[in-house]
């Protein structure tokens, strides 16, 4: 791999999502391996997660790491007003890799400018979330057999959902994706997503509904409306139960 951090989805090439899907594989038919002996892995999780930080800890522990971090930024000296500068800084000279979920876009790409060790993006804010859209790409591929021609609906909260947003870039680099994009207006794709598969010639569809060409679907991408990104419970309340994907809001 030509990067040593894993940031944005766009770090890596096809090829690379190619290997990566191949070694996945190997992994998960023999997951107990020592390739992380005597190393020590820092999962810095200064936002609530349960599955992404358990599905990390879990793999170190299964390679032979030892972790170290938080769960609860409230625990750290975060809550006595230290800077994430200085917290990236200061982690960086206890372990090998850094781990991080934090709720400001970009802040992944900060830590990754100023650590001494390798980042690997958790979760931005709404931007991205590159380890989950690999874990997602691995998942198209066993059920489909392929990642070319694939016809990929996406349901729900496209405006803050970081998963769709890496997602959607990474399959932009196969041949003849075909996006729908299931929403209320209030929750659409951003712009800047949609601007960025127009200039690549990629199709794209926008949708209230999907009731009648869900049948059309290779896969169906679902996702919760992100209450975390909401200031106005009202706001929340009103979207939630609009959107496609139902009320869910957890």
């Amino acid at each position: 791999m030509s990067q040593k951090s894993l940031i944005s989805i766009t770090d890596f090439s096809k090829e690379e999502y190619l290997k990566i899907m191949e070694l996945s594989a190997k992994f998960e038919a023999n997951p107990n391996q020592s390739l992380l002996k005597g190393k020590v892995i820092a999962t810095l999780f200064f936002e609530p997660s349960t599955r992404t930080r358990l599905s990390f800890e879990t793999a170190i522990n299964r390679l032979g790491g030892k972790i170290i971090g938080f769960s609860d930024s409230n625990s750290s000296s975060v809550s006595k007003g230290e800077s994430l500068h200085d917290t990236i800084r200061m982690v960086s000279n206890y372990a090998d890799m850094i781990i991080m979920r934090h709720p400001l876009e970009g802040s992944a790409r900060y830590a990754a400018e100023v650590s001494d060790v390798p980042v690997i993006n958790a979760g931005d804010g709404a931007n991205q979330h590159p380890s989950q859209t690999l874990l997602d790409m691995y998942s198209i591929m066993k059920t489909q057999n392929r990642l070319d021609d694939i016809n990929l609906f996406m349901v729900g909260d496209l405006k803050y959902g970081r998963t769709v947003h890496s997602l959607l870039m990474a399959m932009s680099q196969f041949k003849n994706p075909i996006f729908n994009f299931v929403a209320p207006p209030e929750l659409a794709m951003p712009d800047e997503y949609k601007l960025f598969l127009s200039q690549k010639g990629i199709c794209y569809f926008e949708h209230l509904e999907f009731n009648d060409i869900i049948n059309q679907a290779d896969i169906i991408y679902m996702t919760r409306v992100q209450k975390e990104r909401f200031i106005a419970p009202a706001d929340l309340t009103k979207l939630a139960n609009c959107c496609p994907c139902g009320p869910t809001i957890g």
